[in-house]
């Protein structure tokens, strides 16, 4: 849920960089400069400017530690618990997504568990319109854009890749893991195509739904809500279509909301892979976590879906 952060991504770091390494490669205007802070909620930061006309600022700390994939618990680790219920590591951060996000990088997975062991501190990059407001004050403005939000953390996360010691971009939310470089041209290629730099801001996760629904599986979004938006999920038979296809079907579904809005009804049909038609069932929890809502797809030819993947147990359509 976005609170006093509306958005917040993380660069990892081989060694602590130092405050003077960030603001070298960032080559902004500092608002602010704090030495010290508290780990869990402010390390030594950076603030700089988004939206000054409704106080929007982007806050650049150095977190001294490995990315705390667990986010504590009341007991064993409250501070770190507070900080993560309260979104100081991103707004839809979910314990073990960093672990999920690794697993999802199908084209980088080895090297990004390598660059997880590796890592021994993280930047985040987090964007507010609170900082030194007062109490009462909206946490964002009615006419906030969360696209233009995410290309502004984005790109400084860009930027700060760049720094020696950077081992990868990663999107919590998204539960997005890269190298540095591949982020750096994701960019570079959105901005020629002159959309949104939408595989930085979404994971397109394959599961196999054996145990759940024998013989099916899903392939999902994870990053959306970024957006105000729900998440998709596409199920269907083992090989009722090419994953590569219903990824690019995904992906574009992504693209399409994000500049359509979240238009998919109970029951709207929209254009699958092959020339298919899906059929849209909204549901307020996701099959595998994180937690979100989301439009789930049905393949209108497949007659026989499981009863588990309509069954209340597993979210309720709203």
């Amino acid at each position: 849920m976005k609170s006093f952060f509306t958005q917040g991504v993380a660069v990892l770091f081989e060694q602590v960089p130092t405050l003077d390494v960030i603001e070298a490669v960032l080559g902004r205007v500092v608002l602010k400069r704090n030495e010290v802070g508290t780990a869990m909620f402010s390390g030594p930061s950076l603030l700089v400017g988004f939206r000054p006309e409704v106080n929007g600022l982007i806050q650049i700390d150095i977190v001294d530690r490995p990315w705390p994939d667990d986010m504590g618990s009341p007991n064993g680790d409250p501070e770190l618990f507070a900080a993560w219920s309260m979104g100081h590591f991103g707004p839809f951060t979910y314990p073990g997504n960093l672990e999920r996000a690794c697993s999802s990088a199908t084209k980088w997975q080895d090297g990004s568990r390598a660059a997880v062991a590796r890592h021994r501190a993280f930047v985040r990059i987090r964007l507010s319109y609170v900082f030194g407001a007062a109490e009462d004050s909206l946490t964002r403005p009615a006419d906030c854009d969360p696209a233009a939000e995410l290309v502004a953390v984005t790109e400084m996360a860009g930027l700060i890749g760049r720094a020696s010691g950077a081992l990868a971009y990663f999107n919590p939310n998204a539960e997005v893991i890269m190298p540095p470089g591949e982020l750096a041209e994701t960019i570079t290629f959105a901005a020629a195509h002159s959309r949104i730099p939408i595989e930085a801001w979404a994971q397109v996760r394959i599961v196999n739904l054996d145990g759940m629904a024998d013989g099916w599986m899903m392939m999902d979004t994870v990053g959306l809500a970024q957006l105000d938006l729900p998440d998709f999920e596409a199920v269907f038979p083992a090989g009722r279509f090419d994953p590569n296809a219903v990824y690019m079907c995904l992906l574009n579904l992504g693209l399409y909301v994000a500049g359509a809005g979240d238009v998919f009804e109970e029951g709207h049909t929209t254009e699958g892979p092959s020339g298919s038609l899906l059929r849209t069932r909204r549901f307020e929890q996701a099959l595998m976590a994180p937690p979100r809502p989301t439009v789930r797809l049905f393949d209108d030819e497949v007659r026989k879906t499981p009863k588990k993947l309509l069954a209340k147990a597993f979210g309720a359509p709203s």
